[in-house]
């Protein structure tokens, strides 16, 4: 069996052969390898070439002691290669340690310093060690022992459960915490200040807490704390404002208003919408929230391939996991054209689809992810000559995938012809043009077809596998 699954090319009964003992199974991996290698050596060591043949068997070597050292999962062939590389780097250091005739032109470029030893190099490298350490700082005890003793001392998990009094299994999730949250540390640190504040918005808006993503940045931006606490000081002095007498008769009137609603499709006032009869700003004044629930005739025909049969007549029931949110805009004269409206889902439901809106065209702001947002930021534009316009919002709850489209997806991206790629990160919004607002979301597997060739900034615009098109980093797409 062993030999008949080698010749397929596969080095996984090999690796586990040689793990159990036999070390014949190496053997056949070097030779296996061994070309390929060798060559590559030779590429990357250029004049030293003679050297190739000593750092393959240096980078074997390594490799036999770490396949034996742990039973991680490995997927050999890229992996020999990195070793082979990182051999050969050591011998070109090596070598350039040698002398070389001064009057050599083709030779002073081994004596060049190392460009980690350039200060403005080194500098960068040094802020990053401070910031792991500072990372690893923040971890829970347990977490840190494991991934420190893991990472550094290069201790077995049979080992370290030992010291930790707990089973194997137990290290291994003690250490990929540790890691995702070091990941997630290092994220918040490179996430975009305008987005977290918009999320701090938005959350401080429904009265709720921020993302834990927007926590984590929050530990590390100094100016986006500032903010925070601005929104909080700027909600306080606004309460000063407001004599008691007033506040408690507005507070009376709102709760008559919610009491006499009734239990489906009403309309719901929240705190954020209770001034709906006040002029904002922009000339422009959101009306109040209207929730329609499974069940409740449909305030309007909808399509959408988050609905069973892509779509649901006006006044037929919304079938169950659905909800259909709206609200009104109404333009004053002389406003400028465009309003920022937050739609929140029913708990449990996230955001499926943008409706077609009455007498105004609507967009997601950038930060709204379709399938994983539970509320939505839309730029409301009202058409001209229209005083007033409705956005509606249709809210879908997520099947066991993470996905709202009702059913098996409607095509294959493949089927338009070209090449297949997978999204291979959670989720991550699909972009009407770079930087430019949400259209929808991709997630986690989803096929994608590539539409032109990717941008020198590092955009690839798409189409999805349910006919949404739109634009994504190049980062979040594999091969097929």
């Amino acid at each position: 069996m062993l030999d008949q699954r080698t010749r397929k090319g596969d080095d996984q009964p090999l690796i586990a052969a040689f793990r159990a003992g036999d070390d014949g199974a190496f053997a056949q991996i070097f030779e296996r390898h061994h070309g390929e290698l060798l060559r590559y050596a030779r590429r990357v060591l250029g004049r030293s070439s003679e050297h190739a043949e000593d750092v393959v068997q240096e980078a074997m070597l390594r490799a036999s002691r770490a396949l034996r050292r742990d039973e991680r999962h490995i997927e050999l062939r890229p992996w020999l290669f990195r070793l082979v590389r990182n051999c050969a780097l050591d011998e070109l250091a090596r070598v350039r340690t040698d002398s070389v005739a001064l009057d050599d032109a083709d030779d002073w470029g081994m004596l060049r310093a190392a460009d980690a030893t350039q200060p403005e190099v080194a500098s960068e490298q040094r802020g990053k060690v401070r910031d792991l350490l500072g990372d690893i700082s923040t971890l829970p005890p347990p977490q840190r022992h494991a991934l420190l003793r893991r990472e550094v001392d290069g201790i077995s998990h049979s080992a370290l459960a030992g010291e930790l009094g707990v089973s194997e299994q137990a290290t291994k999730n003690l250490v990929h915490r540790a890691r995702t949250n070091l990941v997630k540390r290092e994220e918040a640190r490179s996430t975009d200040c305008h987005d977290v504040r918009l999320a701090l918005l938005e959350a401080h808006d429904e009265g709720r807490r921020a993302s834990a993503a927007a926590y984590r940045h929050l530990a590390t931006c100094g100016g986006c704390r500032t903010f925070r606490a601005g929104l909080k000081n700027t909600s306080r002095a606004v309460a000063l404002l407001v004599p008691a007498p007033l506040l408690l008769v507005a507070m009376g009137v709102l709760a008559g208003k919610v009491g006499a609603a009734s239990a489906k499709g009403a309309m719901i006032k929240t705190g954020a919408t209770a001034a709906a009869g006040t002029a904002l700003t922009t000339g422009m004044v959101i009306g109040g929230l209207e929730v329609f629930r499974p069940g409740d005739p449909a305030p309007q025909s909808a399509k959408s391939l988050a609905l069973p049969k892509g779509g649901v007549m006006k006044g037929a029931p919304l079938p169950a996991g659905t909800a259909v949110v709206r609200r009104s805009v109404r333009v004053a004269a002389g406003a400028p054209g465009a309003a920022t409206v937050t739609l929140p889902c029913p708990r449990g439901l996230r955001v499926a689809d943008l409706l077609s809106s009455r007498g105004a065209s609507a967009t997601y702001v950038r930060g709204t992810i379709v399938g994983a947002s539970r509320s939505a930021r839309v730029l409301v534009e009202p058409r001209r000559g229209a005083n007033s316009a409705r956005v509606s919002l249709l809210c879908k709850a997520p099947d066991a995938r993470g996905s709202i489209v009702a059913g098996s997806p409607a095509r294959a991206a493949s089927a338009a012809g070209g090449v297949t790629l997978h999204v291979r990160v959670e989720r991550t919004e699909l972009l009407q043009r770079p930087d430019g607002a949400a259209v929808g979301s991709v997630r986690f597997g989803q096929p994608v077809r590539a539409l032109g060739r990717a941008t020198d900034a590092g955009w690839q615009r798409i189409r999805t596998d349910t006919g949404a098109t739109g634009w994504v980093p190049t980062g979040v797409l594999g091969g097929s």
